[in-house]
Parts: C-alpha cells; structure tokens; sequence
C-alpha cells in the first residue's frame, strides 16, 4: 500500500511539474553580434540593473529565461555605444546586428518591439527638434529674448510627443508597449487625461504590472495647487526607520524629491544645504524623498554632498511621495508652511531664500 501511495505521489509531482513547464512563459533570445571579438561580454539589464550577462561567442549569444508579461529590457556591451533597448516575450526572438551599430538591429520574434518601432519612430523627428532647442537653449552666447522664443518652441516639441504617445495608446488599447507607456508618462499628463486612456485598455492590460501602477497613480495623485493642504505619507528612512512627512507638522518644511545620479539635483545641493544651515533654527526642515533604486548609491551621494537633514525612500521607480505629489522629473519641491498648506514649488537658490526670509524672518519681526 505504501508503494502505491508513493508511485501516486511521484506521477502528480511529475504531472504538476510538467504541467507548470508549459504554461512557464519562456523567451529564447538569440544573437547574432558581427565583428566582435570573442569573450566580450554582453549584458541583459531590467531598469538600469543587470539581470544576466553572457560572452559572446563566435560572434553569437543567447539569454534564456521566464518572464510574466512582454517586458522591455536593454541589451549593452559596457563602455561601447553598443545599445539596444529590446521588449522580451514569450517564443522565440532573433537579435541581428554590428558592432558599433545596436541602434539599427533587426529584431524578429517579439509582436511588442514591432509595436515600440511604430511608436518611435515619429518620435524620432521630434527628439532631434528637441536636442537641436536645448542646445540652443542652454547657448551662453544666445541672448535671452531668443531664448525666450527657443523655450518656448520647446515646449511645444515637447506636447506634440505627448501627443503621439497619447494617440498610440488610444489605438492601441492592448499593446502592453502602450500601457508601459502611459505607465512612464502618468505624472506628465493630467489624471483626467490618464484616466481616460486607462479606461479604455483591455480587461489583459489593467491587470499587467504596467496597469496596476497606473491604477495606484490615480488613487494616490492629488493634483496639488498652491493654497491646498499636504498629504501625509510614510517611507523608510536611511536606517530602515518609518517616517512621517506629519512628524515636521509645524515647522515650515521643503518636501524635496531628487536623487544621486539627477546632475541638477547635486549641483543644486550646496545651495540646499546653505539654506538650511540659515533658516533650520528658525524653523525650517528638509524631507527629501529619493528617487534611487540603489541604496548605496543613495547614501553615498548625502554623504558626499554632507546633506544633514531626513531622507527616505522606497528605492523603487513609483514610490507613494512622487505619485501621491504627481512628480515626473526631478529636482521638485513643495515648501510647506507651519499650518500645513502648500505655499511654493519648485523653489531654488534664492527663491527659496526670499521665501523663507518673508515667512520665518520678516513674520516673526512684525
């Protein structure tokens, strides 16, 4: 009797087993890398981090591997120009291209890079506008009233992209390439606008990673103006320690949001810090909220820039402080008074000197 109960046992756990292989969504990439060497090696990175890397052998690759739902990935050879972004799905997938060339490879296989290649590919005409505004922008030797001109034709290169995005999402209502899409550009659009698009996805897509953190988007975003009351939130702090944004509740707080690897953000830094250095015994504090996913990074970049007031971060792409405030590039601030009411974003340098000066130095003087 005991046999036959263990020969049962070992036909389910053969059946299960085989049962769960076939519904594994598996991807089977394989590369052709002409002219480079042997041993180079090639990495498969998942937002800016390395999940597998492989060398290259006579002039070939693969990267085998389970994924939930179409994904994009980024496939690079470090310290090359030899970059390629490439969404990975189930079946089978052919990667064909040059040294020196990744930007141009032939991709077959995959139903959701046909789909990103459609969408890119008027925005291309539109980066290059932009590339070409901004280095006219930032010209010293550019007077201002064109500047002026150039900033704002810029703006407008910049709605015209939203624009194509927003049209290849309504569209394309269960292309997974359109809701990882309007999942990057939540914050830039208005939640009106956001929700529409997401109302009119597939029952598949709502449910995708990319859907539900546009869901969370719109539950947590408040479409702060100035005058209006903060929202309380809690994130870990460099110690692993809850921390409120309420536990400053009566001082004048700089919610501040940036991260180590935003340039302007660390160039900025030093003013911060002068700042705080000024006006913190007479009431002011800084919460600043990261954006990084790498902990290490993060911590090195307070120290180095010997940032002395309270940080926290999730250290993940959509963390509850940026969708809750509706923040899609940073830096970005939200100054908030000792009554708790939004009174200024985005302030800087001076601004934030003037600022603080009229409400903790002037007010307390009359």
């Amino acid at each position: 009797m005991k046999n036959i109960n263990l020969t049962l046992l070992i036909s389910i756990i053969i059946l299960t087993s085989s049962c769960s292989e076939n519904n594994r969504n598996e991807y089977n990439l394989n590369g052709l890398a002409k002219n480079i060497p042997n041993n180079t090696l090639i990495y498969l990175l998942e937002d800016g981090k390395s999940k597998d890397s492989v060398k290259i052998i006579n002039e070939k690759f693969s990267f085998n591997g389970v994924i939930e739902e179409p994904t994009e990935f980024d496939l690079l050879i470090k310290e090359t120009m030899d970059y390629k972004s490439i969404w990975l799905e189930k079946g089978n997938i052919t990667f064909e291209s040059e040294k020196g060339d990744f930007k141009n490879a032939k991709v077959i296989g995959s139903q959701s890079q046909i789909e990103s290649e459609k969408l890119w590919k008027p925005i291309w005409v539109y980066r290059k506008k932009r590339d070409s505004l901004s280095r006219f922008v930032s010209d010293k030797e550019v007077n201002d009233s064109l500047k002026k001109i150039a900033s704002f034709e810029l703006e407008k290169v910049h709605n015209n992209r939203l624009k194509i995005e927003a049209d290849f999402i309504k569209n394309n209502p269960d292309s997974y390439v359109s809701a990882s899409t309007l999942d990057f550009y939540s914050t830039s659009l208005n939640k009106k606008s956001v929700l529409e698009l997401y109302n009119g996805f597939s029952e598949r897509l709502k449910n995708s990673t990319y859907g539900q953190s546009i869901k969370k988007y719109l539950s947590l975003n408040k479409e702060f103006r100035i005058g209006d009351k903060y929202v309380d939130f809690e994130m870990n702090d460099i110690n692993g320690v809850k921390s409120k944004l309420s536990s400053f509740e009566g001082k004048v707080i700089l919610l501040e949001f940036w991260s180590s690897g935003c340039g302007p953000c660390r160039k900025e830094n030093p003013n911060l810090v002068k700042s705080y250095e000024k006006y913190n015994p007479l009431g002011f504090e800084v919460f600043a909220v990261s954006q990084d996913l790498d902990k290490e990074r993060w911590l090195k970049a307070i120290e180095k820039d010997g940032l002395p007031w309270k940080h926290v971060s999730e250290l993940k792409k959509k963390d509850v402080a940026s969708l809750t405030y509706g923040v899609n590039s940073i830096p970005d601030n939200f100054l908030i008074d000792k009554k708790g009411i939004i009174i200024g974003q985005n302030l800087r340098g001076e601004k934030l000197n003037d600022k603080l000066n009229e409400i903790l130095v002037e007010k307390a003087s009359l």
